[in-house]
């Protein structure tokens, strides 16, 4: 009960901070939907950076770390990828993980690019990025080098762990054919709606217990937040984006900064460095003892991390 309250009371001071310092608007997604967006409320002297969530993530979850960069000179945009947070859905089951390509993120990512670009006046942004938010973000990239400066990659999503003994190259084609039998709509076998009894010692996600329960509370208080496990298709296309990422890291312009965690149970991190290898033009730091939402792990980990963006954004850094 103890720590319940300290979750509200937490919540109610970072939506104060939140409704100060953003405005909340609806912008029109590439798939037909609309997509929810939280601009910084008035131009100021910081570098802007638009922060690229991963999958079943949402506005709220960010307010934190997007604090703690304003402290640090860094403005940051927020917005909920289509299909989960305050975004609208695809589908009329709201639990279920759906996309219809990777293309809608991309290009979604471009038209939140373009609202701050008439806020701002900026020619490019960068890009602060969470798993498959690199994904997204990588993608854009290779599409529109002109439209961003610098990424930062943390816990990017280069290749994926299944948690199943089926090899890796028998999974894509059988959910291919899964998609082309019509099952698209369909949970990845073995996941299913949101668990809202996960406990900390079962999670993939963090070290630290205290950001897991504040980041469960919030799924659980917000009737838009859960989110339950992918779909066939989002599955599907999510192999053929991790496909063109990893052919296409050579091709990528700007300076990049990967940061990856040891314990990640998620992604697969070798493949993470070894994409940043390719790359050439890209700094890694990988943390030893973190899991995979690095943004979201201890303070100690957290702290080194918002100095290393800071130094790797700002102009005098």
């Amino acid at each position: 009960m103890i720590r319940s309250q300290e979750y509200r009371q937490r919540y109610r001071e970072l939506q104060d901070w939140y409704r100060v310092h953003y405005t909340e608007k609806r912008i029109r997604s590439s798939g037909g939907t609309t997509l929810r967006v939280g601009l910084p409320s008035a131009p100021s002297d910081s570098v802007f950076a638009i922060v690229v969530s991963g999958r079943t993530e949402f506005i709220e979850k960010y307010l934190e770390f997007s604090r703690d960069l304003l402290a640090r000179g860094i403005s940051t945009v927020l917005y909920d990828h289509c299909g989960q947070g305050n975004s609208d859905r695809l589908l009329d089951d709201r639990q279920k993980g759906y996309i219809d390509s990777f293309l809608t993120y991309v290009e979604d990512l471009k038209r939140v690019i373009e609202e701050l670009n008439e806020f701002t006046e900026l020619t490019s942004v960068p890009i602060i990025s969470h798993s498959m938010g690199g994904t997204v973000a990588t993608l854009l990239a290779l599409r529109h080098p002109e439209l961003i400066s610098k990424m930062v990659l943390g816990s990017p999503m280069c290749a994926i762990r299944t948690g199943t003994t089926v090899p890796q190259f028998l999974i894509r084609p059988l959910v291919a054919a899964a998609c082309r039998a019509g099952y698209g709509e369909r949970y990845v076998p073995t996941t299913g709606p949101y668990e809202p009894d996960l406990k900390f010692s079962d999670n993939l996600f963090t070290s630290d217990e205290t950001r897991f329960g504040y980041n469960r509370f919030l799924t659980n208080s917000l009737d838009f937040a859960p989110l339950g496990g992918p779909t066939m298709r989002w599955l599907h296309e999510a192999y053929k984006a991790m496909g063109e990422m990893n052919d296409g890291a050579a091709r990528l312009r700007g300076p990049l900064l990967t940061l990856t965690a040891a314990r990640d149970q998620v992604i697969k991190t070798a493949v993470a460095r070894t994409f940043c290898t390719l790359s050439g033009n890209c700094l890694h730091k990988q943390y030893e003892d973190a899991r995979h939402e690095l943004f979201m792990e201890g303070d100690g980990v957290r702290e080194d991390i918002l100095a290393r963006i800071a130094q790797f954004l700002l102009p005098d850094g």
